[in-house]
């Protein structure tokens, strides 16, 4: 063999070496994910002696479900970026401890808490002033109170505030970028077919400002929800609505008054019972429940059991629908119609199940996906199955949509619903292609609809006329089924449609819902209507994880990834762009407090 043979010989078995090693590696580095994820998903139980506290710590956004990719959330876990916290979790979690004789007592920590829809907090400040009437003693940290933090913190026997916080009200706003001067600069154009004069979600592509009458309409509903917000966080404290629409008018002047300090301003104003660093507090709380932070029972620790099924015994059945509406199966973060109706379909074959609230959470989506989930509501009803709908945070549009199937109608008083109204935007580029870019599209067809599905062929009359009669005629349907299911004319109806926005309590005075409440009145109500006496809540669980799950959960990281990169350079631009989907019924945009 001559010394080149011998060398190439080497450097193969070198590299091939090498490729194995890596291959190794990755394959320990894959596995390991595997059975961490796996592992974490196994609930663990920890010992809960006679006299412990609760830790809370809602971290990131209360959500209605926790929609996040499965390897994200392990991660998360060890990197601390929790980004959600579900809000039936927060809610189980205080009422079971409410009856749970090992818990004295709760603490919140809510310093990581970045935003919590109005009805989600109500639907939490109800359960804590539950977990008050058993003689339970509540005590409230954070090193900063925004506006979600300091209404939960407010239900606290002892609110405490870091030194360097502070207590942030800044109200509720609707503000959006409007894109209209800049679109027509580059020569672009949007094409918005609507019917309801104030379904205005496609507004700032045709508009280089809110008009006055959405200003109007916007401005109405926002100061409901501050109302409702300013009033249970006064009798909280033991303060008026004036005292703190007072302090906020005057904060500037406030904390001149506290020697420069915002944690004092508050302290002055009632808002807060003491200011006390880390160190403080945990010497206060050992004084007022006998635990350190580090000897309480951690949330993540704390399971609330669901009792086992008893062969025979009737169900009320809870399913929680988030996000937007759209056809095939669900995805984090949206209700698909073909994953919603497979589960109405196995809830409706289980004869145990009495009744069923469906728990909504969606600004609208897919007109068509909205019809078929309704319609599979009504054929459970027909077979016996009494359907209640509970909403959260915001069910309008084509949420509202799919809530009009139910016997009743709950919604939070700080619920968004209505916007009964349709529209569809259609990206017009032919102006930037051609006048700008100096890119030409030309070409011959059989009809006027040849072409007609390009972004660089101008929409033709035809077209627009076709855009048009199906709105129309779907916003007709729309008004049908709301004003049958409500026992109302379509002529009463009208004034309450037209895309227009209302919160809970304006809902239930004008007929749009039947109570306010919180999802467990609703499944007191479904029990009712149903004619039971005993009976389990059962909750929907999520199917387990299977491979597929677990490797799209690796490439659902990487594309969340580059979704969050892009919000991070233009948030409402992507938003909105990301939302553009024609046949839809959707309601405003967020509510921010910003």
């Amino acid at each position: 063999m001559n010394k080149t043979s011998g060398r190439r010989g080497f450097f193969s078995i070198f590299f091939s070496s090498i490729d194995f090693i890596r291959k190794l590696i990755l394959n320990l580095i894959f596995w390991g994910l595997v059975v961490a994820v796996i592992y974490s998903l196994i609930p663990s139980r920890v010992n809960i002696p006679q006299g412990s506290v609760l830790m809370l710590q809602p971290v990131g956004t209360i959500v209605e479900r926790n929609d996040s990719e499965p390897m994200a959330d392990w991660m998360s876990s060890f990197t601390g970026n929790v980004t959600e916290t579900p809000l039936l979790y927060l809610s189980r979690s205080i009422r079971t401890a409410a009856k749970d004789e090992r818990i004295s007592s709760l603490f919140l920590d809510l310093s990581g808490l970045q935003y919590a829809s109005l009805a989600a907090l109500q639907e939490l400040e109800s359960d804590l002033q539950y977990f008050k009437s058993t003689n339970k003693k509540i005590i409230a940290w954070s090193s900063y109170y925004n506006l979600y933090a300091a209404l939960l913190a407010s239900t606290a026997d002892e609110v405490y505030m870091d030194p360097m916080g502070s207590v942030s009200l800044p109200g509720y706003s609707v503000y959006r970028t409007y894109y209209a001067d800049a679109m027509e600069k580059w020569n672009l154009e949007m094409a918005y077919f609507h019917a309801g004069e104030f379904k205005s979600y496609g507004e700032p592509y045709i508009a280089s400002e809110m008009s006055r009458d959405m200003k109007r309409e916007n401005q109405r509903w926002l100061d409901e929800l501050w109302d409702q917000y300013l009033s249970t966080l006064a009798i909280n404290r033991e303060l008026s609505s004036d005292d703190l629409k007072n302090w906020i008018a005057q904060y500037p002047d406030m904390i001149k008054g506290a020697e420069n300090s915002e944690a004092e301003a508050a302290l002055k104003a009632s808002l807060i019972d003491g200011i006390l660093t880390p160190i403080e507090l945990d010497k206060e709380l050992v004084r007022l429940t006998g635990s350190e932070r580090k000897d309480m029972i951690w949330g993540g620790d704390y399971h609330p059991v669901q009792d086992g099924a008893i062969p025979g015994e009737k169900e009320v059945y809870v399913l929680t629908a988030s996000g937007q509406i759209h056809g095939g199966e669900s995805r984090p973060w949206s209700i698909g119609s073909d994953t919603v109706v497979n589960t109405l379909d196995r809830i409706s074959e289980d004869k145990n199940i009495a009744a069923l609230v469906l728990r909504l959470d969606t600004g609208g989506g897919s007109a068509f996906a909205s019809e078929l989930i309704r319609r599979k509501l009504v054929e459970m009803k027909k077979k016996g199955t009494r359907i209640v709908v509970s909403m959260g945070g915001v069910t309008a549009s084509g949420g509202y949509w799919i809530a009009s199937a139910a016997d009743e109608i709950w919604s939070a008083p700080g619920t968004i619903t209505g916007s009964i109204g349709v529209f569809t935007m259609v990206p017009q580029i032919s102006g930037f292609t051609e006048g700008t870019l100096n890119l030409h599209s030309d070409g011959v067809g059989t009809t006027w609809m040849s072409g007609q599905g390009r972004l660089d062929q101008p929409l033709n009359e035809q077209s627009r006329s076709v855009f048009q009669t199906t709105v129309n005629q779907t916003y007709t349907q729309f008004l049908d089924l709301v004003a049958e299911s409500r026992s109302m004319s379509v002529g009463s109806l009208k004034p309450l449609a037209e895309g227009r926005i209302w919160t809970g309590n304006e809902a239930l005075a004008n007929g749009l819902a039947d109570h306010t409440g919180t999802l467990n009145q609703a499944i007191e109500s479904a029990a009712l209507l149903a004619r039971l006496d005993d009976y389990r809540v059962e909750y929907h669980k999520e199917e387990p994880l299977n491979m597929d799950d677990v490797l799209g959960s690796i490439q659902g990281i990487r594309m969340s990834g580059i979704s969050k990169f892009l919000e991070s350079l233009l948030p409402s631009v992507s938003e909105d762009i990301l939302n553009l989907k024609p046949g839809h019924v959707y309601a405003l945009s967020h509510v921010a407090n910003r």
